[in-house]
């Protein structure tokens, strides 16, 4: 009996002390997390594409603004679209916050994030005409759009595995052709 009651003593007692390390190291590691990003530019992706697309007006009135990159970037940067925290270096999406996934996936989301901002990027340096501007405008549209699409396989059940096994079936975007497909469907609709 006193035998028992030491051994079970010993167990309670070993219980606590990893209990207590296991909170130990949680709280660290939090910490190291906390640290981590607090040194990070952070970028609203939302509000750079409303801005970007408001200088369009300005180009109309000849006042050509510099071209920018909302996803190239070289320094750790968080760009946040429609809620979810993108975390981006040397032009790569590494990583969404609260989301697991594979590389695989990553680099899918990073195929289509980075050539709708070069498009954006190329269209807003030589805009001098008017499909020019159609175009850079579309490219804004289509970056949002996808960042808004991903954002809503994000919210569902199992976010992880529904970004993971539909990220795939997001047709890899292709402005030139939108913008044929919308001046055919105008003509279409006109022919009506």
């Amino acid at each position: 009996m006193k035998i028992a009651k030491q051994t079970s003593f010993a167990l309670l007692l070993t219980a606590l002390l990893s209990s207590s390390s296991m909170m130990l190291m949680a709280q660290q590691n939090s910490s190291k997390q906390v640290t981590l990003f607090e040194n990070v530019d952070k970028v609203n992706g939302n509000a750079v594409i409303e801005r970007l697309s408001a200088q369009k007006r300005s180009r109309k009135s000849g006042n050509a603004s510099k071209a920018e990159y909302i996803i190239n970037r070289n320094d750790l940067t968080i760009i946040t679209f429609n809620g979810l925290e993108y975390l981006v270096k040397n032009n790569r999406v590494i990583g969404i916050q609260g989301l697991e996934l594979s590389e695989e996936v990553l680099d899918q989301i990073t195929d289509k994030l980075v050539l709708l901002d070069k498009v954006q990027h190329d269209y807003s340096e030589r805009a001098t005409t008017e499909y020019d501007n159609r175009l850079f405008l579309l490219s804004l549209k289509m970056l949002s759009s996808t960042t808004r699409d991903i954002a809503a396989l994000a919210k569902a059940e199992n976010p992880s595995l529904n970004v993971e096994n539909n990220i795939a079936k997001m047709r890899l975007p292709n402005v030139d052709r939108t913008l044929e497909n919308q001046a055919t469907q105008t003509l279409v609709q006109l022919n009506k």
